[in-house]
């Protein structure tokens, strides 16, 4: 559901000229609760993403839930499945024989539903919004608004969406753009009024996002998050083991 949620690149480290590693700090957007640590470990393949694996870290230290993005097919709409052990909850992208087909299971002992659709550019599905923005990252710092299709493999729907620049914001202590994207106006309510994301305009790094996040909570509904992609890991994700951004923090 989330459109550029773990998309951010604001703290790395890099183990060789083929891995970036970095993390994302997730807090509810209403009352600012610290909720999650997102933990990312991207390998590229001619200078471009080609594989893409998030873990999900809680408050207690534990991973919480997992997502493996593969871009061998489309650079902005990866195959990609979302697990989330506790409830079975599941969803994702697939793309075999030509055809692409989203899933989604509510638990482990719930029937999946699928939904075929093709790609018709520009479009964008999870993460993939983060590289379709920089594509277009020109046209919208210029004043341009970006129309796109977005797979929303958990709401087993394609949503048009409208990108713009909406303002500049600073970011630990340098100048930052800010986008949103809308919803058709028929579809407003589809997530929440708007998803708002804020970038250097310089390197083009997402620096955070708010909007509809991927986890659930205890009602098992998605909630809105503001997920920063900070230089320095904060204190509250320290004290609840948060890993480090290196590479391979989590192996073993």
């Amino acid at each position: 559901v989330a459109l550029g949620a773990t998309a951010g690149m604001a703290q790395q480290s890099t183990s060789d000229g083929d891995m970036r590693c970095f993390n994302g700090y997730g807090y509810t957007l209403e009352g600012g609760d610290y909720r999650y640590t997102e933990h990312h470990e991207q390998r590229f393949v001619d200078g471009k993403i080609n594989h893409w694996d998030v873990t999900y870290v809680g408050r207690d230290g534990q991973t919480i839930a997992t997502k493996q993005l593969e871009f061998a097919d489309s650079d902005t709409v990866p195959t990609y499945t979302l697990e989330i052990p506790a409830s079975g909850y599941k969803e994702g992208i697939r793309h075999a024989n030509g055809q692409w087909t989203m899933f989604r299971r509510e638990s482990s002992d719930a029937q999946e539903q699928t939904k075929t659709f093709t790609i018709e550019p520009p479009m964008a599905a999870d993460s993939g919004f983060d590289p379709l923005v920089r594509e277009r990252f020109d046209a919208l710092t210029a004043g341009k608004t970006v129309a796109f299709n977005f797979a929303a493999a958990g709401r087993q729907a394609v949503v048009k969406l409208r990108a713009k620049q909406t303002g500049t914001t600073t970011f630990e202590g340098s100048e930052a753009v800010v986008f949103d994207a809308e919803l058709d106006m028929f579809l407003v309510n589809f997530f929440v009024d708007s998803l708002k994301l804020t970038y250097d305009p310089e390197s083009k790094r997402l620096l955070e996002y708010r909007g509809i996040g991927n986890m659930h909570n205890d009602a098992g509904e998605v909630y809105p998050v503001r997920v920063t992609y900070a230089s320095e890991m904060p204190s509250e994700a320290r004290s609840a083991g948060a890993p480090s951004a290196q590479c391979g923090a989590l192996d073993g």
